[in-house]
This record gives structure tokens, C-alpha cells and sequence, in this order.
């Protein structure tokens, strides 16, 4: 953002916030594709349902280092220009995956990586920005309510789409939505793109080194740290719930795809109404590192129902769970970004958030294939759920110790 532009009114926060959403929904709808359709898609694939989770585990590896070289490509070309990177990278993801055969299927695990990896250092130096300091946990909390969003359009959208043809025309009609988007925020460029010239470029040189840089500077500040290990904690477990719930209500309960999905669906917009509950909580009631602790005890326990399934149980029961399930494991993401941009030193929020997200999206990485790996092990989905029921707990122990900081490091 030009440091030179005055504050924005209201309506133009809403409108700079909307537009975060809209892209962060965008690229978490990409990465729900595959497990919603994994349970109908594999069979002509040629894999096994439960091996979604390497595809997940891949697309994550691509957003672990996409998000590290966002801090210096967001100093290059701006965030407004990475999020219409991050649009065209879904938009040709899902146009390849419409091809329908396992190696463009493959492909578009590193395009909608990429997109993922791009959209938080972006989005974090814009709403660093643009919001009050006062509302800055609402405000990155709104924002992250575009996972749950993106993911639960999936989970609605494409089962209704199933409804009316095959799944590779269905991923060509979300292919050519997703290629609207780049150019329809392109009038936010005026405002948070200003200012870039060859001398911001030449700031921001195209290096190994400056790619790396990030993990070492997260590294070396305590407080920061443990923030990076509970995103990497939290989203194995989330990614796992977003990656198998579909898949482990369809197959492992019988319900219907339908169900299924709209089951999905409901516990992301628990998740979307938990960010900006937990957002206004941490601003105002509870220290972000104590009810991130709370949310890993809350989401253990969740975990814990989740084994417990059985296909007698009723539907709203399983409903139930999979709501409060959604509310703690969906919804712990904008109290870590809002908390990382208040400890970051000035003009780096970029860069520090892309170097905690390699720990975020390190536990993305892990997570789905460790949990498939014990599906296709032991033929049950509940027992997948046994290692995010452990290590959520052990960190939240280990957040409620009194914290030790130490002197930042100068920059």
C-alpha cells in the first residue's frame, strides 16, 4: 500500500476486505475439489479414494514454497498483482484437471498449491494496512473466513453440478467462474500496487537467499516461532478433517453423496462463523496464544467423537459433531495470521507470514497422507483420526507454559 494514501473510509475497508475473501475463497474451493470428488472420481482415475491425501500432500508442498518467495514477489509486483497470479493458477488448475486423466489431475495439485501459498503473505500486508489496529483480529479473521467459504462452495457445488453431468464438465464450468476473478480485482492495483518501479524490484532481487530467508527469521524469534508450530499442528488436523470427512461419511457411514457433502459443507460455515467469533474474542477477552491452546484442546476432543461414528448414529448427531468439529479446527486461522502481523517487524509481514506458512502448510503436507496411510492400513477411516486427536493436545499444553521471549532479532 502507498504509504502516502490516506485511510480508507468504511465502505472502502469492507470493499478491500470482501475482495481477500473472495480470492481466499477462491483458492480454498480449489483445494476442496479433489476430496469432494475422490469418492466419484477415482474409479475412473485408477486410484484408491483414500489416496487423495498425496495429492493434498503435494499440493501443500507446492504452497510451502510458493509462500516463502511471496514475501519477495509481493516487494516486485504488488499483492493485488500475486492474488490475480493466485486466480489465474486456480482457473488453470481446474481447466486442467478437466481433462480427466491422473497426470493434469496431478498437475493441478502445484497450480492450486501455488495459489494457496501466494494468498496470505499477499492479503497480510494488505489488511496490515488497511485495517485499525483495534479490529485487526476481526478483520485477518474475516479474511480467513474465505477457507471455510471456498470449501463448503465445493462441498454444495459440485455434488449439484454431479447432478446434472460428469465431473470433468463440472471442473470446466468452475474453470471458467475461477478466470473471472483476475480481472475483477484488477481496479484494487491502483491503491495497494502503487508505488512499484525498478527500485522496488531491485529491493527485491529474484535469489535463493531471499527465498530461504524466512524460515531463518522466524527461527530466530521465540514468540513467532510457536505460532508457526501450532499453524503447522492445526492444519494437519484440519487439512485431514477437510481432506477424508466427505470420503469417511460416504464410505465408511453409507450416506449419500449429497448428504455427505452438504454435512461438509455446514461444519466449513461453522468454521466461517468460529474465525470471526474467535477473531473478536482474541481482540478483546482472551490472549491469541491462550485460546489458540483452547481451540487445540476443543478440536482433540472433536477428534475424539469423530472415532466414534457409527452409521446407526443419526444424522444430525454426526451433524453436530462435525459442526463443533468444523468451529475449532476450521476456525483457529485468523487469530495466528492477525498475531504473526502484529509481532512482525515493519515491512516484513510478508516475508514472516510466508516463513510461518512453511510450517503451516509443512503440517498440510503431512497430514492427509499419514492419515490415508492408516485408512488404507487398517480398512477404518476412524483410526486416520487418532494422531490429530494426540498432537493438538501436546501443543496446547505446551502454549500454556509460560512463555519465554526473547530479544528480536534486528532487521
Amino acid at each position: 500500500m502507498n504509504p502516502a494514501a490516506p485511510a480508507l473510509t468504511s465502505s472502502q475497508l469492507a470493499l478491500t476486505v470482501a475482495m481477500t475473501v473472495v480470492v481466499q475463497s477462491l483458492t480454498a474451493m480449489a483445494l476442496a475439489v479433489p476430496p469432494v470428488l475422490a469418492p466419484v472420481a477415482a474409479a475412473d482415475l485408477g486410484v484408491d479414494p483414500a489416496r487423495v491425501g498425496l495429492w493434498s500432500g503435494m499440493a501443500f508442498l507446492a504452497a510451502m514454497f510458493a509462500g516463502l518467495a511471496c514475501g519477495t514477489l509481493v516487494g516486485r509486483y504488488g499483492p493485488v498483482r500475486m492474488f490475480q497470479a493466485a486466480a489465474v493458477c486456480v482457473a488453470a488448475g481446474l481447466a486442467a484437471g478437466s481433462a480427466g486423466s491422473l497426470v493434469p489431475v496431478l498437475s493441478c495439485a502445484v497450480l492450486f498449491g501455488a495459489a494457496h501459498g501466494f494468498v496470505n503473505p499477499a492479503s497480510s500486508t494488505i489488511l496490515a494496512a488497511a485495517a485499525p489496529a483495534r479490529m485487526r483480529g476481526m478483520i485477518f479473521s474475516i479474511k480467513q473466513t474465505g477457507v471455510p467459504l471456498g470449501a463448503a462452495a465445493a462441498g454444495v457445488l459440485l455434488p449439484l453440478l454431479l447432478l446434472r453431468t460428469d465431473w470433468r464438465h463440472a471442473l470446466a464450468v468452475l474453470a471458467l467462474a475461477s478466470a473471472c476473478v483476475a480481472p475483477a480485482i484488477a481496479p484494487f492495483r491502483a491503491r495497494y500496487d502503487a508505488g512499484l518501479d525498478a527500485k522496488a524490484r531491485a529491493r527485491h532481487p529474484l535469489r535463493l537467499r531471499s527465498i530461504v530467508a524466512p524460515i531463518a527469521e522466524v527461527w530466530g524469534d521465540r514468540p513467532v516461532l510457536a505460532l508457526a508450530v501450532t499453524s503447522g499442528v492445526y492444519s494437519c488436523v484440519q487439512t485431514s478433517f477437510l481432506t477424508y470427512l466427505i470420503s469417511y461419511l460416504k464410505l465408511g457411514l453409507g450416506y449419500s453423496l449429497v448428504t455427505a457433502g452438504s454435512v461438509f459443507a455446514v461444519s466449513q460455515l461453522a468454521g466461517v462463523a468460529a474465525r470471526v467469533g474467535w477473531g473478536t474474542l482474541a481482540d478483546r477477552l482472551v490472549a491469541p496464544r491462550r485460546l489458540l491452546a483452547l481451540l487445540g484442546i476443543a478440536m482433540s476432543l472433536c477428534g475424539v467423537a469423530a472415532i466414534l461414528f457409527d452409521p446407526g448414529w443419526p444424522v444430525a448427531v454426526v451433524l453436530a459433531a462435525c459442526t463443533l468439529y468444523g468451529a475449532t479446527a476450521v476456525g483457529w486461522n485468523g487469530v495466528y495470521l492477525a498475531e504473526v502481523a502484529r509481532l512482525a517487524p515493519e515491512g516484513r509481514i510478508a516475508t514472516v507470514t510466508g516463513g510461518t506458512q512453511f510450517f503451516t502448510f509443512s503440517g498440510g503436507l503431512l497430514g492427509p497422507p499419514i492419515f490415508g496411510t492408516i485408512v488404507a492400513a487398517t480398512g477404518s477411516y476412524g483410526y486416520g483420526f487418532v494422531p490429530i486427536i494426540l498432537l493438538p493436545l501436546v501443543n496446547a499444553a505446551w502454549l500454556l507454559l509460560p512463555e519465554t521471549r526473547t530479544a528480536r532479532r534486528a532487521t
